[in-house]
C-alpha cells in the first residue's frame, strides 16, 4: 500500500466526521498531514490561474493533506490506545473476506497466516472494503431487488512520492497539470514532500494506426526510460523526476478507477460505507470526506438506536443514499439525458461562475462549496436541477429503500 497510496484532503465535513468521535483523534492526526486552501490550474508551464486560495475558505481551518496509511495509522492507534485492553477489540492484519451472508452476518475470511476460518454471526457487517467489496457482491447475490451500477473510467493511475515539492510549482498549493499526449499530473503537498497522481489514456488498439501515436506510459518498463518519459512530459516536475521517480513508476500496477451507485445501503445486517456504497472514481476529491461522513452518520444512529441494528441500518440508507447519489451527479456533471446544450452550459456556467467569484461577484464554486461548507449535497445538487434534470425527492428514495430491506 506505501508505494500506491496518494494523498486525500480532509476538508470541513472530513474534519466534521472525525471530530464526532473526539477533537483528540483530530488532534492526533493533524501533525501527519498538510494544511492547504490553495488549488491552482496549469494550462502551460508558463500559464497558470488560482481556482482556489485561503481567501474562499472565510477564515476556516484548511484542508488537511494527507496519505491514507498516515490516516489510517493515526486512527488505528487511537482505536487500540482506547479498547486494545477491555477484551472488545480484535484487529487481523493481511485478511480479507471472501463470502458472506448479510442476512445471518456469518462470513468466511482468508488470512494469509491462518488461512480461512469462518467466523460467528455478527449483528453487523460493515462494508468498507472499497470499489470491489465483497460485502456488496453479497448482498447483490442474495437480494434480488438490490441494484448496483459499476462503471469503469476512461484512464490509468500511478502515484509517485517525492521528498519536496518541485522547484518551480508553489510548495504551499496542490496543482493541476496537463501534461503530454493527453496526459495530467495531480499535485499534493504533504507533511513529507510531495505526491504526484499521473494519469494517462491508453491510445489506439494495435490494430489502429500507429501514425502520431505517442507510446502509453503503461508500456514502460525500464527506470531510466520512464525517468527519461515522465520528465519529458512533465517539464514542472523536471527537477525531481529521477532514477528513484522512475522506479517507483514501473514497480507499481496501473490502477483503474470505477463509479459505484447502488439503490440501497443496507441489507440484513450488512451496511455499506465509502466507495463500497459510492465511489465517484476520484473525481470529486471527496472520496474519503464522504466516507467519514457515512462512518459518522452510522455510528450516531447505532447510537440513537439503542442497539436495534435493523433500525439504524434502515435510518442510514435513508439519510446517506440520496448524499451518494448527489456527489456522483455533481462529479460526472449532468448526463447524456440532459443534451448536448446543458452539458455545454453547465461546465461553462462553472468556469465563469469561478472566475466571477474571484473578483467578488457571485457564490463560490461547487469544488469550494463542497470543502468549506457543510450544506448536504443532496441540497447542492437539487440547486443545479435546470442542468440536471429534477432529483429524487427523500421521499422517493426511501420507497427505493423499502424494496429491499429485510
Amino acid at each position: 500500500m506505501e508505494g500506491r497510496a496518494y494523498a486525500l484532503g480532509l476538508g470541513i465535513r472530513g474534519r466534521t466526521a472525525i471530530r464526532t468521535a473526539g477533537e483528540d483523534l483530530w488532534e492526533a492526526i493533524t501533525p501527519s498531514g498538510f494544511g492547504s486552501e490553495r488549488f491552482k490550474l496549469h494550462f502551460s508551464p508558463t500559464f497558470s490561474i488560482d481556482l482556489r486560495t485561503p481567501d474562499d475558505a472565510n477564515g476556516l481551518e484548511p484542508s488537511l493533506l494527507i496519505y491514507q496509511s498516515d490516516l489510517c495509522a493515526a486512527m488505528l492507534d487511537r482505536l487500540e490506545s482506547l479498547y486494545l485492553e477491555s477484551g472488545r477489540l480484535r484487529i487481523s492484519f493481511a485478511s480479507r473476506v471472501t463470502s458472506l451472508d448479510p442476512l445471518t452476518g456469518t462470513a468466511i475470511v482468508h488470512s494469509r497466516y491462518t488461512g480461512e476460518r469462518s467466523l460467528a454471526p455478527a449483528d453487523l457487517v460493515a462494508g468498507c472494503d472499497g470499489v470491489n467489496s465483497v460485502v456488496r457482491d453479497s448482498i447483490a447475490a442474495s437480494c434480488e431487488s438490490f441494484a448496483v451500477e459499476k462503471k469503469p473510467l476512461p484512464g490509468n493511475l500511478k502515484v509517485l512520492r517525492f521528498p519536496r515539492m518541485p522547484e518551480k510549482l508553489d510548495a504551499s498549493s496542490v496543482h493541476a497539470i496537463p501534461g503530454k499526449a493527453g496526459t495530467s499530473a495531480f499535485v499534493e503537498p504533504t507533511a513529507k514532500g510531495g505526491c504526484v497522481l499521473i494519469n494517462w489514456r491508453d491510445g489506439p488498439s494495435s490494430g489502429s494506426s500507429d501514425e502520431g501515436r505517442s507510446e502509453s506510459l503503461g508500456d514502460l518498463t525500464d527506470a531510466y526510460q520512464a525517468r527519461d518519459t515522465l520528465a519529458t512530459y512533465f517539464p514542472l516536475l523536471e527537477d525531481l523526476i529521477d532514477e528513484d521517480a522512475g522506479r517507483q513508476f514501473v514497480s507499481q500496477n496501473v490502477s483503474r478507477a470505477a463509479t459505484v451507485k447502488c439503490n440501497t445501503y443496507h441489507y440484513g445486517r450488512a451496511v455499506l460505507l465509502g466507495d463500497a456504497a459510492h465511489s465517484t472514481g476520484g473525481v470529486s476529491g471527496q472520496g474519503c470526506n464522504s466516507a467519514l461522513q457515512d462512518s459518522a452518520a452510522l455510528a450516531d444512529l447505532l447510537e440513537e438506536s439503542s442497539g436495534n441494528v435493523k433500525h439504524a441500518l434502515s435510518a442510514y440508507s435513508r439519510r446517506q443514499l440520496p448524499e451518494g447519489h448527489a456527489l456522483l451527479e455533481l462529479s460526472m456533471g449532468p448526463g447524456e439525458e440532459s443534451g448536448a446544450f446543458k452539458k455545454a452550459l453547465y461546465a461553462a456556467a462553472n468556469f465563469v461562475g469561478t472566475l466571477l467569484h474571484k473578483i467578488g461577484i457571485g457564490e463560490p464554486s461547487l469544488q469550494t462549496m463542497m470543502t468549506t461548507t457543510l450544506t448536504p449535497i443532496s441540497e447542492l445538487r437539487r440547486q443545479k436541477d435546470f442542468f440536471f434534470g429534477e432529483f429524487p425527492s427523500n421521499e422517493e428514495f426511501q420507497a427505493v429503500i423499502e424494496k429491499t430491506s429485510r
